[in-house]
């Protein structure tokens, strides 16, 4: 009798001992029925608490106490054991379970990848392709935040949850319905595509980025194949081969004339205010026009702030601050200002800055190395060098209803440049001023579930202002002034009708009254006299319509028109526009685009000898005569894979532009008179990418085939200013913890330009663009760390550290020429300018928000 009981234990032990189970995401309600029998257990629970719960477990050899703990952890459930046999399974005490299928109120259908989190820890998951999400265990004290784009955002109490239940929640669609975002992470956190075609840039959301320590709209977008800047300034950003005048960049709906600070350098947005920026490359709205090629519209906050916050931080350039205060449920204001100390402290930043910026001028000329001998001399010469730039905005948000929004915003820049030498016998002075200010106001919203409506107005006014002088003994020598300034005001209605969801109809109204002023005066010993002023008024009355239709499949097709009316040559243009997307399999997408368009106005580039040399760009109008309205003509066609953290795009693109002016694009002295011509572009623009958790890697590839033909200038086409042939760049960002890592490496191809000679006082030019400078390329760094100063996260914390061309590489990126007297021989000799690309350039910021 007692060999047998041994044997029943022995082999009850063994059979206990040999429990091995593996399950993958399998409803917890089963996998307790079953460890019940493996371990002869009695689970006790309610339906509703283990309802929707799907856990992951491998089970070997697991004693039941550890068991009850990993089963606790994978649900936040509570596993108590209050027998050696029964197990009493409970929801956490003042938790509740939240899950729910989000659907649109109007059409009945799921909605997929909307973002739901928890309101005070920001942590949260995306709904599923039917619309379903689950947040797990959660505080009845918390709010939980749904967002999707294109339709309101809607916040719930968990309470309002009830646990084994999972709701259905509708969604509310706005007049942005049709800014859908369709991939989240295009490149990485904060660049999504959108179901348009355009890139969404929210700045929020925006993850680390090589060699930016911090925010930088217009520097971002560098990183989308396509958009690049030969120039290495945020300013001189081209997209897809036409020039930076040709792109409509907007602020708050306000038109920006210049966007840049420290001579293109650094954008003049402050991007801690900026709620998102949409670009497109091609296949734009109608509703945007006067430019012939990319759209960049950056959006300050929309929304009223639900409590006090702020910002404040410094660099190696400047310093900000930004609040955001609610005026009460339905009114809020956010004011923010930035202000260089470069003309108080002089940093490594700066120094790498101003030596690309400055370098072939004076300044850099007299203030670089001189032998120590000469170093008391050239100190009593230089007077100072005094150069600062600001900015500040403010605006105004007011939500009177759910259905409606008004917002008022102005924004102001100014770059300020001073430099003086003081000798016994001259006083040399350069003086330039650049300002850029606006105003807009917008009123948006909704008269029925069919009828939207937007009225917006703005104010524009670019100021440009230089100033060069020699004064012997007080005398007047030589005086150099250049003026530029563009007033612009205007206006743009319309509604929107939505026939059903799918189908949409905007019809609209702009109108424009432009001013733009000019003048050159140079005279002087060595200066060729000028005298030359112009005032043009244009003004532009437009119509403009937009059929949209969104097919069930998640496709899209655009079909629009513009009609505009300029004073200034007074004619017509009718400018039609398609945009198509269709997925032709449930990963994949085919798109094209074609779209006509115009431009009146644009930027010239003024050669005549100045010592400065710096924001040598005249905004002109065009006339009946030697500079015509820009025309252009594109076309784009390729496909968009994305599955599984994969992203890969392929994009063929052809652009003809005509109306195009000799100095427009930048040939100095080739042709002393203006000439007119066009330039053809064949483009391809490749992304792939691939996110690994919290490690993302993309490779952008542009390739450009850019054609100018000016039969002025040469009988022959060649290649163009801005012919960049191969763009090749790889970026990657890592994520640990509180820090984010990021490193690129950018290579190109070397710009064409233009080989010439001396014959006797002339220069006599080469083969246009006929030679090519070295490829550039250079490696660029960056790291931020983020931490609170208290347990609550109010008061936030960012250190950060950048460095743009680590390895310390410089070529000439563009060429140009001028004639110059020797002062030791007093002979006329050629002087060949490079301009070289920026050197090691390391930045720091710290900030903190509370």
């Amino acid at each position: 009798m007692r060999k047998m009981l041994f044997l029943f234990l022995v082999i009850t032990y063994t059979t206990q001992a040999q429990i091995v189970k593996e399950y993958k995401q399998t409803p917890l309600q089963q996998v307790l029925s079953e460890l019940s029998e493996s371990y002869d257990l009695i689970f006790s629970f309610s339906d509703d608490i283990v309802k929707n719960k799907i856990i992951t477990v491998a089970i070997q050899d697991t004693p039941i106490d550890e068991l009850l703990v990993i089963l606790k952890s994978l649900t936040d459930l509570n596993f108590k054991k209050i027998s050696d046999r029964q197990v009493i399974v409970s929801a956490p005490d003042n938790k509740v379970e939240v899950c729910g299928y989000l659907f649109d109120e109007s059409t009945n259908e799921p909605l997929s990848f909307a973002s739901i989190s928890i309101e005070s820890s920001k942590t949260g998951t995306i709904a599923a392709d039917d619309g379903f999400f689950q947040l797990g265990m959660v505080s009845q004290d918390e709010m939980i935040q749904i967002e999707y784009v294109g339709y309101l955002d809607k916040r719930i109490k968990a309470s309002d949850f009830k646990t084994g239940s999972c709701p259905r929640i509708p969604m509310f669609v706005t007049t942005t319905a049709l800014e859908e975002v369709l991939i989240v992470e295009y490149l990485t956190t904060g660049i999504d595509k959108s179901i348009d075609g355009s890139f969404l840039v929210t700045n929020e959301n925006l993850g680390i980025l090589p060699g930016q320590s911090e925010p930088d709209i217009l520097q971002s977008i560098q990183l989308i194949p396509g958009i690049s800047s030969p120039s290495e300034t945020v300013t001189g950003i081209q997209i897809r081969g036409g020039s930076p005048d040709q792109n409509l960049i907007l602020w708050d709906d306000i038109k920006m004339y210049n966007t840049g600070h420290l001579f293109g350098m650094l954008s003049a947005f402050n991007p801690y205010i900026v709620q998102d920026a949409k670009i497109f490359k091609g296949g734009a709205d109608p509703k945007y026009g006067d430019r012939v090629s990319g759209v960049i519209a950056i959006s300050s906050d929309r929304e009223v702030p639900e409590k006090f916050n702020g910002g404040v931080g410094i660099n190696g350039t400047h310093a900000d601050l930004f609040l955001k205060a609610p005026l009460g449920n339905k009114v809020g204001l956010i004011v923010s200002g930035r202000r260089s100390y470069t003309d108080l402290v002089e940093t490594p930043t700066y120094d790498a800055f101003s030596e690309k910026v400055f370098q072939n001028t004076k300044i850099v000329d007299t203030a670089g190395p001189v032998d120590e001998e000469e170093d008391e001399e050239i100190e009593e010469d230089i007077g100072f060098n005094d150069f600062f730039f600001y900015d500040t905005s403010a605006k105004l948000i007011i939500a009177p209803s759910k259905k409606d929004k008004i917002m008022v915003s102005g924004i102001y820049t100014k770059n300020d440049l001073t430099f003086e030498i003081d000798n016994e016998e001259d006083l040399i002075t350069d003086d330039l001023e650049i300002s850029n200010e606006g105003a807009s106001f917008s009123w948006v919203g909704s008269r029925s579930k069919r009828l939207d409506h937007e009225l917006k107005a703005y104010y524009s006014k670019f100021d440009s202002d230089y100033l060069f002088t020699i004064r012997e003994e007080n005398i007047l020598e030589e005086q150099s002034i250049r003026q530029n300034r563009v007033e612009d005001i205007g206006m743009d209605a319309n509604i929107t009708y939505h026939f059903d969801p799918k189908h949409l109809l905007t019809l609209g109204y702009q109108f424009s009254n432009n001013e733009v002023f000019y003048a050159i005066t140079i005279d002087g010993e060595f200066e060729n006299p000028v005298n030359e002023t112009d005032l043009v008024k244009n003004t532009a009355n437009t119509i403009y319509a937009n059929y949209k239709l969104l097919p069930k499949n998640k496709g899209l097709i655009y079909l629009g028109v513009r009609a505009s009316h300029y004073s200034v040559v007074n004619d017509f243009y009718i400018e039609p526009r398609v945009n198509i997307e269709y997925p032709i399999a449930k990963h994949l997408r085919l798109k094209a685009t074609g779209e006509l368009r115009f431009q009146p106005i644009s930027q010239l580039i003024e050669f005549e000898d100045t010592q400065l040399r710096l924001n040598n760009d005249l905004w002109v109008h065009a006339n009946n005569e030697e500079i015509p309205v820009v025309e252009s003509t594109q076309f784009s066609g390729g496909f968009l894979f994305s599955n599984n953290d994969w992203n890969i795009e392929l994009d063929g693109y052809y652009k003809n532009i005509e109306g195009l002016t000799s100095a427009t694009n930048g040939f100095n002295a080739i042709a002393t008179d203006l000439s007119t011509g066009e330039s053809r572009v064949f483009g391809l623009d490749v992304l792939i990418k691939k996110r690994f958790k919290n490690f993302r890697t993309w490779l952008g590839y542009t390739f450009n085939d850019i054609e100018y033909t000016f039969p002025e200038i040469q009988a022959n086409p060649f290649p163009g200013n801005n012919d960049i042939t191969h763009n090749f760049q790889i970026s990657n960002t890592l994520k640990v913890n509180d820090w984010e890592f990021s490193l690129g490496w950018l290579w190109r191809s070397g710009a064409p330009f233009t080989d010439a000679d001396l014959v006797g006082e002339e220069i006599v030019f080469g083969s246009a663009n006929a030679l090519r400078l070295p490829a550039y390329h250079r490696m660029d760094v960056s790291a931020i760390y983020r931490f609170n100063f208290n347990t609550t996260g109010s008061w936030r914390g960012q250190l950060g550290a950048s460095i743009q061309n680590l390895y310390r590489r410089q070529v000439p990126i563009a060429v140009s020429y001028q004639v110059d007297e020797n002062p030791n021989t007093g002979d006329i000799e050629l002087e060949v300018l490079r301009q070289e690309s920026l050197g090691f350039t390391p930045n720091l910021i710290f900030r903190m928000y509370f």
